[in-house]
């Protein structure tokens, strides 16, 4: 496993998250919770985010993208002691990563996301235990 890695994921003059991952299936690509969470009232700028993240992921456990290693990394927001309602908070939270079994990382990964109007990027760190 590498110590980072990076993606970048460009949106621009598309309008739906499908679009993002064709010709994968979308329903294979983002996780239940993702879709719940990416869905109602978020952008395309928020699906394509958290694509970037899962290809950052990827690329630092060394794993080629297909369908089902993107559906094996889930990034959703990161519970909060500061947010009662933390994962169906609208404010923003950190993300956190979470890997389906077979894809496994000896320590945590941490992803940060960022956009423009046109692009996503987001860059997966790994760590030592003690530093989460």
């Amino acid at each position: 496993m590498s110590s980072w890695g990076s993606a970048v994921v460009a949106f621009r003059g598309l309008s739906a998250p499908e679009e993002l991952v064709a010709p994968m299936a979308l329903d294979s690509v983002y996780t239940r919770a993702e879709r719940l969470r990416s869905g109602e009232g978020r952008t395309l700028q928020h699906w394509a985010g958290r694509l970037a993240a899962k290809h950052a992921v990827l690329r630092l456990l060394g794993v080629p993208v297909s369908e089902e290693s993107l559906g094996g990394v889930e990034v959703l927001p990161r519970p909060s002691a500061m947010c009662a309602r933390s994962a169906a908070c609208l404010h923003g939270h950190p993300p956190e990563v979470r890997l389906r079994s077979p894809l496994s990382a000896d320590r945590p990964i941490r992803v940060s996301v960022s956009h423009t109007a046109d692009l996503a990027v987001a860059v997966a760190l790994s760590q030592p235990e003690d530093e989460t």
